[in-house]
């Protein structure tokens, strides 16, 4: 039966209370795995903190993630190559950009996808501000040129990079469906028309929150119409240390990021059993 993965970013461990993922990453991950998620996922340009996650992950068969921001062809070729060797579930891939023109796009998307269709593992393409799907307008250029673009959904990046309020308007709605039509993964946190990652608390967020679920669900629902009995769903969890977490003053974090990385785990988990009707 297809399955959901829920995954924990390496990265939204840093400068963490209570982890230490310079000194001590070992433990760090333990409690990732204690705490009940399916893996993790590590930029593996950061060597020591993949080849931790390898030492973790692997023997327990455990899923994880491997990310690179890619140039070019040839960046993309060895990025695959080193995830594969390293045992990596899946590859995630920021194209670099923005870029002004459609066509320069294009063509850099057109060198990359034969290596993804033809790699070893999945590899999928992120939206991302400041990245070649810097904007939702521009990555619907992208898919309306090249509709079967397979994506890693970070739907957190367009509520912020336009400016939207809620409440939504179908024409929003309808490029959202657009995106989340081509997911085959998805990075979450909760964000709003002006900040990317908010605490899922504070009741002035609670309606992005239930928009975010919304689309999540919605993304699960479009993925297992078209999944194989024995695929699998990466959702990885995905609050970064300031400046993305809001902080105060002293430099605080006004949230508590690890408590909130586990609620999202299991709101997810809720979000695909209601779908699914399977674990």
């Amino acid at each position: 039966m297809a399955r959901l993965l829920v995954l924990q970013s390496v990265w939204g461990l840093d400068k963490c209370p209570g982890f230490d993922i310079e000194n001590d990453l070992d433990t760090a991950l333990e409690r990732v795995i204690d705490a009940g998620f399916d893996g993790v996922g590590v930029n593996i340009v950061r060597a020591a903190r993949t080849a931790g996650v390898v030492r973790a992950m692997n023997p327990r068969g455990l899923a994880w993630e491997g990310q690179v921001l890619v140039h070019s062809a040839d960046q993309l070729a060895a990025a695959i190559a080193e995830a594969h060797r390293l045992g990596a579930h899946h590859l995630n891939v920021q194209i670099a950009g923005p870029v002004a023109h459609l066509s320069d796009a294009l063509a850099l998307v057109d060198s990359l996808v034969p290596l993804a269709q033809s790699a070893p593992l999945p590899v999928w393409f992120e939206t991302h501000r400041g990245r070649l799907t810097n904007d939702l307008l521009f990555t619907l250029r992208l898919l309306e040129a090249r509709p079967d673009l397979p994506l890693t959904g970070d739907l957190s990046h367009y509520p912020v990079a336009g400016e939207m309020e809620l409440p939504l308007r179908a024409d929003q709605l309808a490029a959202i469906e657009r995106i989340l039509r081509n997911c085959r993964n998805f990075h979450g946190r909760i964000s709003t028309t002006h900040q990317v990652q908010v605490t899922f608390d504070a009741p002035q967020h609670h309606a992005w929150r239930d928009q975010h679920c919304a689309w999540w669900r919605r993304g699960f629902e479009l993925w297992l119409e078209r999944a194989g009995s024995d695929e699998a769903l990466p959702f990885m969890s995905e609050l970064g240390p300031p400046p993305y977490a809001i902080t105060a003053p002293d430099g605080s974090e006004l949230g508590n990021r690890w408590d909130e990385a586990q609620r999202m785990k299991d709101m997810v988990r809720t979000l695909w059993r209601e779908v699914n009707g399977a674990p």
